[in-house]
C-alpha cells in the first residue's frame, strides 16, 4: 500500500445491534471501523491498528481489503471484542460485551504497538478515556508525530470527576470530538454552546461538538459555527459519531485547519453511515464523488 494518509487506532468491534421494534441485525462491523469509513470517503489512503484476535482474517477482513483499508494488526489470542447494543425507544442505547470474547483492555492497540509505516502520516484518530498510562504513552508517541491527532472522548470519561484530567489531556491533541451529552455531563453547561465555551477553557483547541440530527458545532477560537446534519435517508444511528470524526480528522487536514470545512466534512460521513445497518459495501472513486457533491450544498451558519 502507498503511504498511509489517515490512520485509526482503536478497536474493531462486532455489533449485534437491537431495535426497539424487535428487528436486529448480528456481526456488524462496528467501532474504529464506522471511523475508516468516515475517512475513506475523502482518502483513498486509509489504515487501522487494532487488536485483532484470530478470527478476525477468516470472517471480517473482506471489508477492508474490498474498500483498500490497510490494517496493521496487533495480535491477540483472544477473539475480536463483541457487543450487544439494545437501542430503547428513547434513543439511549446500552452496550454489553458477550462472553467469550476479547475485552475491550485486551483488545486495545496502544501507541508504540503503532508501524513505523504510519509514522508519516497527516492525522491519527484514537478513542479514550484518560487513562493516566495509556496517555503517557500516546504523548511519547504523538512529540514525534508532526500530523494531527484527533481524540474522541470514551463515553465513560464523561464525568465531572475527570475535568481536570480532560482539561490535561487535551494539551496534547490537535482535535477534540464528543456529542452534546457527554459535553453536559462534564461541563454542567446547559445549552451545547456554553458547554463548547467551557470545554475551549479546559485547552479544548479544536473542536466538534456533535448533535445528532441538530447538526454539530464547531470551533477553533473565537468563532463558533453551527453546521447542519447532511441529509440522509436514516437507518441506524450506530456509529455516525466515530465516523462523523473520521470526516472531521480528514476535512480538517486537506483544509489545512479550516474548521469549518473539517465540520462539513464530518457531516457528509455521518450521513452515509447512517444510512444502511453498519459501514456500506463499497466505499470507491463514485462514493467519493457523491460526497463532494453533497459537501458544497452544505451551507454553515456563525452562532
Amino acid at each position: 500500500m502507498e503511504r498511509t494518509e489517515y490512520f485509526v487506532l482503536t478497536q474493531i468491534i462486532i455489533d449485534d445491534v437491537y431495535f426497539p421494534d424487535g428487528a436486529h441485525r448480528r456481526n456488524q462491523l462496528g467501532g474504529g471501523t464506522y471511523t475508516a469509513a468516515g475517512l475513506r470517503y475523502w482518502s483513498e489512503h486509509v489504515g487501522i491498528c487494532s487488536g485483532l484476535g484470530p478470527d478476525f482474517e477468516p470472517e471480517y477482513s473482506r471489508w477492508f481489503r474490498e474498500n483498500g483499508v490497510d490494517v496493521a494488526p496487533c495480535p491477540r489470542d483472544a477473539r475480536c471484542v463483541h457487543a450487544k447494543i439494545h437501542y430503547f425507544p428513547d434513543g439511549e442505547r446500552e452496550e454489553l460485551l458477550l462472553p467469550g470474547y476479547g475485552s475491550h483492555a485486551l483488545m486495545l492497540p496502544r501507541f508504540p504497538e503503532i508501524p513505523e509505516r504510519y509514522r508519516s502520516a497527516r492525522g491519527v484518530y484514537f478513542y479514550k478515556d484518560c487513562d493516566e498510562g495509556y496517555w503517557q504513552e500516546a504523548i511519547d508517541w504523538l512529540r514525534g508525530f508532526s500530523g494531527a491527532s484527533c481524540w474522541e472522548l470514551a463515553a465513560n470519561a464523561a464525568d465531572p470527576a475527570c475535568r481536570d484530567a480532560i482539561a490535561e489531556c487535551l494539551r496534547h491533541v490537535t482535535l477534540f470530538s464528543l456529542n452534546r451529552t457527554e459535553a453536559r455531563k462534564i461541563t454542567g453547561a446547559d445549552t451545547p454552546l456554553a458547554a463548547l465555551r467551557a470545554l475551549q477553557d479546559l485547552h479544548a483547541r479544536a473542536v466538534i461538538l456533535r448533535c445528532g440530527a441538530d447538526g454539530a458545532l464547531v470551533s477553533d477560537g473565537a468563532d463558533v459555527w453551527h453546521i447542519p446534519a447532511a441529509p440522509a435517508h436514516v437507518v441506524d444511528v450506530t456509529g455516525g459519531g466515530n465516523a462523523s470524526t473520521g470526516g472531521f480528522l480528514a476535512g480538517y487536514c486537506q483544509s489545512d485547519g479550516d474548521i469549518v470545512q473539517a465540520g462539513r466534512c464530518a457531516a457528509v460521513s455521518a450521513s452515509y453511515i447512517i444510512e444502511q445497518y453498519g459501514v456500506p459495501d463499497e466505499i470507491g472513486a463514485a462514493a467519493m464523488a457523491a460526497a463532494r457533491e453533497k459537501l458544497q450544498a452544505l451551507q454553515p451558519d456563525k452562532v
